[in-house]
């Protein structure tokens, strides 16, 4: 997609008033970068980093049967989850492919709030609209992506810088707010959401605001910069952050032909909750065995991998890249990749790189340890 025809976020100004280099991204017209990726790569880990990552998609499921709905549709167990509870799942196809992952928040009994990733949304909808029609369930489901904008205050310093924008009251709330969950919030005066989730590998929030919010919270939030070493971050050091956390990036690392327990998110996928669409299939592949999994790798020779480069072992094709870069926290190059089953912690392939092949190591995935809770 062309600059021209890309969409933009309501904080596209704010970012060319910085001088960030735009990017197309998922159908958006993104920052990827303020200063050098690894500076801002950096600045997250050892500070605090907001994202803008307004281009995610938002949905409400509302009704009755709206919990018993999205049981049939995802593959964690929503049962387990308390009002104000947070969840990472997953939406499937009848052959147990990934359609995308997402955060299921469940804000009252009969309300729940999904967000997920920005190249997905009118598909995702328009899935969950259609499946919801069929079902005859007392539930209606609104995509409200166009209403919310969205930003990431990721790192060690999140809390406070997170909590400047709010009262005491609400500071106190948020200082309790355990890993996954969600709270209401009064922001400048409207009504907005802030989770304790991210996708760094650090302690962080995010924080669902009306669009018409967004220039004044991203501005408030950088007047902090002083204080608590805020700095905006772009997609760049963003691909690298998830990348030593091991979180998986869907596009990459997973699509409609990926299944969950291939993808390592066994952990998210409740088979012994009762039917979802892809179950069938999810059992059946347990029954026979996985042939491929997700691995995490480091890089033994010299050498950045990415997306889509084969994976050689035992001089035969046994996968492929499936998320590559360098690991700026830990040191050094590796990444995910999907790869026959048989493979296992500390076996060596190559990674043909530019027509070489070049060595690497199936290390423990994460590379980094999350620092989130």
């Amino acid at each position: 997609m062309t600059q021209e025809k890309s969409l933009k976020t309501p904080l596209y100004d704010a970012h060319v008033a910085r001088k960030a280099r735009m990017v197309p991204f998922g159908g958006w017209l993104m920052p990827v970068s303020y200063e050098s990726v690894l500076a801002e790569h950096k600045t997250v880990r050892d500070a605090c980093g907001i994202f803008d990552v307004s281009h995610m998609g938002e949905v409400r499921v509302l009704g009755s049967d709206a919990e018993k709905f999205l049981q049939s549709i995802t593959i964690n167990d929503l049962t387990k989850l308390p009002i104000g509870g947070g969840q990472y799942t997953a939406m499937l196809n009848e052959r147990g492919g990934m359609i995308d992952d997402l955060i299921v928040y469940k804000l009252g009994v009969e309300e729940f709030f999904i967000c997920m990733n920005a190249g997905n949304r009118a598909k995702d909808f328009g899935w969950i609209d259609s499946t919801c029609k069929k079902s005859n369930l007392k539930v209606t489901v609104t995509n409200e992506s166009d209403v919310w904008a969205q930003i990431a205050v990721q790192g060690p310093n999140s809390l406070p810088v997170t909590g400047a924008l709010f009262s005491a009251t609400d500071q106190a709330l948020l200082k309790a707010l355990p890993y996954t969950n969600i709270m209401p919030v009064t922001l400048f005066g409207q009504a907005a959401l802030v989770a304790r989730t991210g996708y760094t590998g650090e302690r962080g929030y995010e924080i669902y605001l009306p669009a018409s919010l967004a220039e004044s919270t991203w501005n408030a939030l950088l007047e902090l910069s002083g204080e608590h070493g805020v700095r905006p971050i772009g997609l760049g050091a963003r691909d690298t952050l998830r990348l030593e956390a091991g979180y998986l990036l869907y596009g990459n690392d997973m699509n409609d032909d990926v299944s969950p327990l291939e993808a390592g998110i066994g952990w998210a996928t409740k088979i012994d909750k009762g039917p979802f669409i892809g179950r069938e299939a999810l059992v059946l592949q347990k029954t026979r065995g996985l042939s491929r999994r997700m691995v995490m790798f480091k890089m033994v020779d010299d050498g950045i991998p990415r997306h889509g480069m084969a994976v050689i072992y035992d001089g035969k094709a046994a996968g492929e890249v499936t998320s590559g870069g360098v690991f700026p926290t830990v040191g050094g190059s590796g990444g995910m990749a999907l790869v026959a089953a048989s493979l296992k912690e500390g076996d060596e392939f190559f990674v043909d790189i530019r027509g070489q092949q070049k060595r690497a190591i199936i290390v423990k995935r994460p590379i980094y340890a999350a620092k989130t809770k």
